[in-house]
């Protein structure tokens, strides 16, 4: 296996799930002197290592242990870590380094840096792309762009990147903006705008409460409803049923039948008898009705369409949606 072949096996099989005897071919492989783990939780230490401590953990008996175990090896004092203060020249130092973005060849001084997680090779593709590392978020050049370099404001932290998708949302200076996350790799997620889409299941959301709370309108009125595919015949009508049409986008999704109850006034019954039209205005107050979409609706959620000027301060109040 050429050298070159060898090195792209060890990054990409090299984690924090390996054993430190894994670690430590690894590190002869690649002819490093030195290995650098960041645990995924900044309460935990960063742990520099060289290989001659890898292999005196080896042979007290730790040769299965995990890589993401070292920081807990070093507080029970089974080895002692590496310093910063210990090199002179950190930038000319080769060293491996494991993160949750992955793992990469780079030097002691890019490694110990606590806010610059390291990118992939395809991090500058047209594609918006964030880093949740460190404790930190980092947007690629498109996402920037298509974003504006404040939603790095948002606290990482606070994010579920355990989670394979979940949206952000970002108050701006005149409406919402709803960012959508999808986890690529581990800590590196893909970025869309589905402000548009959101707002098409607000809307969904709010008329199929108005609907609801008709139907129990109705009900509670002692009249009966179905649901038609098709206009009843007329030779079946009945004087006391409303058929009304239903429509979503100019687009007949059938017909409600409704049986009244014969004591209901013509005046109560007035405004029903018209055709539903779900485009009207939503009322103001509807505002927070993102808050209680339901899976069904989420289930309608697509791509959306990225929209072009993002103020760069603007996220200064975000919440992750669940």
């Amino acid at each position: 296996m050429s050298l070159e072949n060898n090195t792209l096996e060890y990054l990409e099989t090299l984690s924090g799930d390996s054993t430190i005897t894994y670690f430590l071919r690894a590190m002869y492989g690649l002819m490093v002197d030195y290995g650098v783990f960041i645990a995924p939780s900044l309460s935990e230490k960063m742990v520099v290592v060289s290989k001659s401590q890898l292999a005196f953990l080896i042979e007290r008996g730790f040769s299965e242990a995990l890589v993401k175990n070292l920081p807990e090896l070093a507080l029970r004092r089974m080895f002692e870590p590496l310093n910063a203060e210990d090199f002179d020249f950190p930038e000319d130092i080769k060293t491996l380094f494991i993160e949750t973005t992955g793992t990469f060849l780079t030097n002691m001084a890019r490694a110990l840096n606590p806010y610059e997680p390291q990118v992939p090779e395809w991090w500058d593709a047209p594609v918006s792309f964030a880093i949740c590392s460190r404790g930190i978020l980092r947007l690629n050049p498109t996402a920037i762009q298509k974003f504006g370099k404040g939603l790095e404001k948002l606290n990482a932290k606070n994010l579920p990147s355990r989670r394979d998708e979940f949206i952000v949302r970002v108050e701006g200076p005149e409406r919402s903006n709803f960012i959508a996350f999808k986890k690529l790799r581990p800590s590196i997620f893909s970025l869309e705008d589905c402000t548009e889409d959101l707002t098409e299941a607000q809307d969904i959301t709010w008329w199929a409460s108005v609907g609801k709370a008709c139907i129990k309108e109705i009900e509670s009125n002692g009249g009966k409803w179905k649901r038609s595919n098709s206009l009843p015949d007329s030779k079946n009508e009945n004087k006391n049923q409303k058929i009304l049409p239903c429509e979503w986008n100019n687009q007949s999704q059938g017909f409600l039948i409704i049986e009244e109850n014969e004591i209901i006034s013509k005046n109560e019954t007035s405004n029903l008898n018209q055709k539903i039209d779900f485009q009207e205005q939503i009322p103001e107050d509807s505002e927070n009705v993102i808050n209680n979409i339901g899976p069904q609706a989420m289930a309608l959620l697509s791509a959306g369409q990225t929209r072009e000027n993002y103020n760069e301060n603007y996220p200064k109040n975000y919440e992750v949606m669940i």
